[in-house]
């Protein structure tokens, strides 16, 4: 495939981090003074990180459009041409949704140094065959383990919910001055899409997840 250039003609969403970290991790501080080294050297951070990353584009609080009146040329767009096709652009029209990802944690772990059923050692080889790790084995390495909260209730999805909606997919192409992805010639539309659930107009789809994951090689 040819490189694609980055043409995202887009409003931009709105982004929203939030970091929770153990309550045993607040303090409360008269003043704000500055710590020696060999106190910064005594501060260590709880057993994990607690983190939610909650993405909103083009839709407020409650997952209603903003502003993307269907058929017309509203800003709820994204519009991408690639290269050697400069001058037609594919448009993603009524372009909007949500994803959020709740409670992730994530602390720092070691591999074991037993073997599971699973082992491949060929997994940790280059092209050449050389192996990347010591004798191609990866135990009792540093990892990062993430794991999800398991006291949840039967039939609670909320770890992770997304929704998306592309009203309309369409070709548009430059009009002299004015770039494609400023009209709104093709009002018909090769592809409608939606992620969502049916409880609602605009719920999003839940997903649940469970156990934990190790990642390591970093």
């Amino acid at each position: 495939m040819k490189a694609i250039k980055n043409h995202l003609k887009n409003k931009l969403p709105s982004l929203l981090f939030v970091i929770s970290l153990p309550i045993s991790c607040l303090v409360q501080a008269a003043g704000l003074e500055p710590l020696e080294d060999i106190e910064l050297q005594s501060i260590s951070g709880g057993d994990a990180i607690q983190l939610t990353v909650r993405l909103r584009n083009n839709v407020d609080a409650s997952n209603n459009p903003i502003g993307c009146v269907p058929g017309t040329l509203n800003p709820c767009r994204l519009g991408l041409e690639f290269t050697d096709r400069e001058g037609k652009w594919l448009m993603l029209k009524e372009f909007y949704g949500t994803i959020a990802i709740e409670d992730m944690r994530l602390q720092g772990a070691t591999l074991r140094n037993s073997n599971s059923s699973y082992r491949d050692t060929s997994r940790f080889e280059a092209s050449d065959g050389a192996c990347l790790l010591s004798a191609c084995n990866p135990n009792g390495l540093t990892a990062i383990m993430l794991t999800y909260p398991n006291a949840k209730a039967a039939g609670e999805y909320s770890d992770m919910t997304t929704f998306l909606n592309i009203g309309r997919m369409a070709l548009e192409f430059d009009n002299g001055a004015t770039p494609g992805y400023m009209v709104d010639n093709n009002s018909g539309s090769a592809l409608a899409f939606r992620i969502s659930d049916s409880a609602s107009s605009n719920g999003a789809m839940q997903m649940r997840f469970d156990g934990s994951a190790m990642i390591y090689g970093f």
